[in-house]
């Protein structure tokens, strides 16, 4: 009797743990086929990404009791047309997002390699969602006409991150990220910012910023250079006839002497044609100070969904560049100081696990 009582509660403990803790697989593969043409060069390719970037991940959560919570995120980049990793690839690995983490009542606490607030700021205010490479709003990443300024960085690795609870109309979203470097610390490379702002549907409106300061011990300078990003992104929803509004405005600046600003501006919207199907379209202008050096950007897509898990799409891009720029979108190589647009045709297919 003794021995069943000893048993009944070992099963009800570990019944009990099962239902505190747990731990997800979940995941994307995207393909695309398209032709793509940049000055002279054209190509046909079976591509990654096109709707939203293939990945697998494994995340858990574990209640602790009191409102606490544990859990962790891993999520690795790959290219289904290959097999190989990406980010930065060939091989696997959870650079997509490796975090752990903290839940309870006054928010949320996470520490490791992850988005880094800004990019949450544009990824909800982009019909595209930012993750696809057919996204106008991807310019926000060149530095053409800007020698020196530091790319926009969507991740930061070492990072620690505090959000506000995801059932507050307020929210803020905050993140610093040391360069981890042997320098001394005023010239040690980090990454920091942060994002304040509204959402209750239908709307939803953010201010952030983004700051990344370089410098190393092996090339010590008084000061270290700092690039400044910042952006105001919205959304406006009329579900009474299936339209969703996007808009964001970003500015961009290096503290070393020489480097203009530049300035970005997207629009974009989404419309449901049917329950199954969508209309998207995405624009992006970009300017940079005192130089006649620009781009124009759009893109329209078409998504069918077959189910909640699997989608069918088309996107149609044109990128114009303009006094010889020469940026580049959907990762097509456009000649440096050409002027070349890039044109894309694709279709292809997503299925989410």
């Amino acid at each position: 009797m003794k021995k069943t009582a000893t048993a009944g509660l070992a099963l009800t403990a570990c019944a009990l743990a099962l239902a505190q803790s747990t731990v997800t697989i979940y995941g994307t593969v995207d393909l695309y086929m398209a032709h793509a043409k940049s000055g002279a060069a054209s190509s046909t390719r079976l591509e990654d990404g096109g709707q939203t970037a293939s990945r697998i991940g494994f995340r858990g959560t574990e209640d602790l009791g009191g409102g606490l919570g544990a859990h962790f995120t891993l999520e690795s980049g790959f290219a289904p047309d290959t097999g190989n990793g990406t980010l930065p690839g060939p091989a696997m690995s959870f650079s997509r997002q490796s975090f752990v983490g903290l839940s309870a009542p006054w928010g949320q606490i996470d520490a490791g390699r992850m988005y880094t607030p800004m990019f949450y700021a544009l990824f909800k205010a982009d019909p595209y969602g930012l993750n696809s490479v057919f996204s106008p709003i991807n310019l926000v990443a060149a530095t053409d006409a800007q020698p020196g300024l530091t790319p926009f960085a969507a991740r930061a690795s070492n990072m620690v991150r505090y959000r506000t609870p995801a059932s507050m109309d307020f929210f803020a979203d905050i993140a610093y990220a040391p360069g981890e470097s042997s320098a001394p610390s005023h010239q040690s490379g980090n990454v920091y910012g942060g994002s304040i702002g509204w959402a209750r549907k239908p709307y939803y409106i953010t201010y952030a910023f983004q700051r990344a300061r370089s410098g190393s011990a092996a090339a010590p300078v008084a000061s270290p250079a700092t690039t400044t990003y910042q952006a105001l992104t919205g959304s406006y929803e009329l579900p009474s006839i299936g339209l969703q509004l996007y808009a964001s405005y970003v500015r961009n600046a290096s503290s070393l002497p020489g480097v203009p600003a530049a300035k970005l501006s997207n629009l974009g919207l989404t419309y449901n044609v049917t329950p199954a199907s969508n209309l998207i379209f995405g624009a992006t202008q970009r300017k940079v100070a005192d130089s006649e050096r620009s781009q124009l950007a759009w893109t329209l897509g078409y998504d069918y969904y077959l189910s909640k898990r699997t989608v069918l799409y088309a996107r149609w891009l044109r990128l114009l560049n303009r006094h010889g720029a020469s940026a580049s979108l959907a990762t097509i190589a456009v000649t440096p100081n050409s002027g070349n647009d890039v044109r894309v045709l694709a279709t292809g297919i997503r299925h989410n696990f």
